[in-house]
């Protein structure tokens, strides 16, 4: 347990969104044989009163969570679009020509910086994720992203222009010693890059089911540069970008005199008017929460005992969605990503099955779980005539 806040370092934590023991999202069956010996953990989401951070108190050991990892980036079309756009950010507006990469997944963002002339290195925990990566060609590092691994790469590479991270910063239990790392890498005049999921997305979106175990941090630009301060950077720049409903890219500086872009002051403007970071924020999120979830959990047993129900998106949201409402009753999950396809969902053990098989015997009512990317998905799946139901960002039927 971690009894100190992750950004700040004091303990005035506060519990606002008991969800009861979940699986973990990521904890994919291989066959029902591995029903009886998954494990399921609490998931008590806190508040920090001081610094106004939203977290997991309660980590799971890596080697539990990412060693053998199910999500491939390369998989999702519209994060192939996010990483190409990526990819021409660092490349035109920032200029840069080395680069690492920490949590690089199968390497999508490394082959499009490649692409674009930018020498890139990446480094990702998970031994299946980043084998795939390297089987493309690129130059990846099997490991954990700390000084112990930034060392010998910055002896192999020399500094670097850049070192950034995409939606992993919150996985890490010791986020100081990645920051360490960032600046081990880093040449003087070098930016760390993170994009991270915004807690003001979080707020608006009612997001919870983004809340999953491995997620140990929501982070506000407040929350964040609370952190990096303590860890020798300072906030330069921000932007709000559409990645995962509603992320932050933030670049930071370990450069003292390198003045901020007007809009990270106006962000924390808008932080200030919207109590962003302050706790009673976030115990009014919590009982909206609880609410929307015996909303929905009530809605679909309901219609669960007269129609037939598949759900769509296998990621993490579907594992606590389908398991806080105790929806056994769904048939399948449909996934376009071959890594999950055949396992079966953590939680409440739906096999997850290619889009394709839905055609076989269509369902009355698909359940989107990645709601999210519902535009696509309902584009994509035209031939479709029954009811999509997305749960957020509000409980609809289309």
């Amino acid at each position: 347990m971690n009894v100190v806040c992750w950004a700040c370092g004091r303990d005035r934590l506060e519990p606002f969104l008991d969800l009861g023991p979940l699986p973990l999202a990521g904890g994919f069956l291989s066959d029902a044989s591995q029903i009886a010996q998954e494990q399921w953990f609490p998931l008590v989401v806190h508040v920090c009163n001081d610094c106004g951070l939203i977290q997991n108190i309660l980590p799971i050991s890596p080697e539990v969570l990412f060693k053998q990892y199910y999500f491939s980036s390369s998989t999702v079309a519209p994060l192939i679009e996010h990483f190409k756009g990526y990819a021409d950010f660092i490349s035109s507006s920032l200029h840069a020509t080395t680069a690492v990469e920490f949590g690089c997944n199968d390497g999508i963002l490394l082959e499009q910086l490649r692409a674009r002339g930018v020498k890139a290195t990446g480094v990702d925990y998970s031994e299946n994720i980043s084998a795939i990566a390297r089987g493309k060609g690129l130059d990846v590092v099997t490991g954990v992203f700390e000084p112990e691994t930034a060392r010998p790469i910055r002896e192999r590479i020399g500094p670097v222009d850049y070192v950034t991270g995409s939606n992993c910063f919150a996985h890490f239990h010791r986020p100081e010693a990645a920051l360490e790392a960032a600046r081990i890498l880093l040449k003087p005049d070098g930016l760390l890059g993170l994009e991270v999921m915004y807690a003001g997305d979080l707020l608006e979106k009612l997001q919870w089911d983004t809340l999953y175990h491995e997620h140990l941090t929501v982070l506000s630009l407040g929350t964040l540069s609370v952190l990096l301060e303590r860890n020798g950077f300072h906030v330069v720049d921000v932007h709000r970008i559409p990645m995962h409903a509603g992320s932050l890219r933030v670049l930071a500086s370990a450069d003292p005199n390198r003045a901020p872009h007007p809009r990270v002051a106006a962000l924390a403007d808008e932080e200030r008017r919207l109590k962003l970071n302050e706790a009673a924020t976030w115990r009014d999120f919590g009982r909206k929460v609880l609410r929307l979830i015996e909303i929905v959990g009530h809605t679909m047993a309901d219609l669960g005992a007269r129609k037939r129900i598949w759900a769509y998106g296998a990621s993490g949201r579907a594992a606590l969605w389908l398991s806080a409402c105790r929806m056994t009753y769904v048939e399948r999950i449909a996934d376009a990503s071959p890594l999950r396809a055949g396992t079966l969902l953590p939680g409440t053990h739906q096999k997850v099955v290619l889009p394709s098989e839905m055609r076989a015997s269509p369902p009355d009512y698909v359940f989107l779980t990645a709601w999210n990317y519902f535009d696509r998905i309902r584009a994509n799946e035209g031939w479709y005539r029954g009811t999509w139901i997305t749960p957020l960002p509000r409980f609809e039927f289309f």
